[in-house]
């Protein structure tokens, strides 16, 4: 496994926000003894301040690889790129982040408004066409989804509206209202809540806000309905078109299974996939003020929080960071943020490496899918930090920040 000296890491970023902050004591920073959840780790408490330095030594490795068309040198599959664009934006790196669009945009845009990394004569392409990145194709439209978010917010409208519409056309579920993956419609889909939130989303950002309440309301349901949350700590994300939960698949089911049952028991969890419907929930109740959507996502902070320590220990953690710091910034509630700090505080001090990258963690490593591992968790972390930075800055304003 790839390792470098924590000292030396913590000694580069701590070099960064003193940068960032003129050489000053940070007056929101507290010794690292006095923040609950990262008292296991040394030197770098969970700032804004160190969340923006420690994302912004995230994308300066890859920006180094940045070539004149806005790809990135030696990395050619549509998954190198798939987070990339909204961390530039939200890091402030905004012409980075429109280049890179045009590269996506050229290499991989397919006429149909897919993104393959071959051209496709279908709209469910073969995995060879579509990415190296296998769990990416099972969650299909999934990497499609980051760059029309990105485009909207860079007015790209060469090719958000057609990109879009192939998202609705074969990955909405309009039978129950949610976001589906394995297969388009018309093959052997599966319904499923992370999927959902990750579309309401886009649906939100795209100005379908009846659609994506829709959405939200599904998902509001299907947590109800939840029945091991507490004799036995288990979560599932799929279901039916009739809305009843999968708590079983046979060992030869197609598709990628590790993320469809979270067993809160055990350690090395997708907790990813509780963190982005948080995060849409906290969304909605931000445009609508429905109490059902923030008590939905604090019923899955809830839970988290019970879970094996592992939780709070794993970089693939991040999405449920970025949920909690939005309950937390809404809320002001101490048992939010507590989560932020812990997560934010592993990667920064643990997961991440003196080059910038987040390469302490079980990836599979002297592989192309393993590099694209890499690639894709670092970046996506980098813009969660920068939104979660923002998080803490309006809380603290507020009063909020506990």
């Amino acid at each position: 496994k790839k390792t470098v000296s924590m000292g030396h890491h913590t000694k580069s970023l701590l070099s960064g926000v003193q940068r960032a902050t003129n050489g000053q004591v940070l007056s929101n920073a507290r010794p690292a003894s006095l923040c609950r959840g990262i008292t296991r780790f040394s030197g770098i408490s969970v700032t804004p301040v160190t969340l923006r330095a420690s994302a912004e030594s995230m994308l300066e490795y890859y920006l180094s690889l940045q070539q004149p068309g806005g790809g990135l040198k030696g990395f050619d599959d549509p998954c190198h790129y798939c987070k990339l664009p909204n961390a530039l934006v939200w890091n402030g790196r905004v012409t980075e982040a429109d280049r890179m669009l045009d590269h996506c945009i050229h290499h991989f845009l397919q006429p149909n408004g897919d993104f393959t990394s071959q051209p496709a004569n279908s709209h469910f392409a073969p995995q060879a066409e579509k990415t190296l990145h296998w769990e990416f194709y099972d969650f299909y439209s999934y990497l499609n989804q980051w760059w029309i978010t990105c485009g909207v917010r860079l007015s790209r409208s060469d090719f958000v509206g057609k990109a879009f519409s192939y998202v609705e056309r074969h990955w909405y579920n309009p039978k129950a209202s949610c976001g589906i993956l394995q297969a388009p419609l018309d093959g052997r889909y599966e319904n499923c809540i992370f999927t959902s939130a990750h579309l309401g989303f886009t649906m939100l950002t795209m100005g379908q806000h009846s659609r994506a309440i829709s959405i939200g309301e599904t998902i509001v349901a299907m947590v109800a309905k939840q029945p091991h949350l507490d004799d036995r700590l288990v979560y599932y994300n799929r279901f039916n078109d009739e809305f009843k939960l999968l708590q079983s698949f046979a060992p030869n089911d197609d598709g990628v299974k590790l993320a469809a049952i979270i067993d809160g028991k055990e350690p090395n969890q997708c907790w990813w996939s509780l963190g982005y419907p948080v995060a849409f929930m906290a969304h909605l109740y931000a445009h609508s003020g429905d109490p059902q959507f923030l008590a939905t996502a604090e019923c899955i902070l809830e839970f988290a929080r019970r879970c094996h320590p592992d939780v709070r220990a794993n970089i693939v953690s991040h999405k449920l960071m970025w949920g909690a710091g939005l309950i937390g910034n809404l809320t002001g509630k101490r048992e939010h943020w507590d989560l932020v700090r812990d997560i934010g505080g592993h990667i920064i001090n643990h997961g991440q490496v003196e080059d910038g990258r987040v390469l302490n963690w079980d990836w599979e490593q002297g592989t192309d899918y393993g590099e694209a591992q890499v690639i894709d968790q670092t970046s996506e972390i980098a813009y969660w930090f920068a939104v979660t930075a923002r998080q803490m800055e309006q809380a603290e304003l507020g009063g909020r920040l506990t």
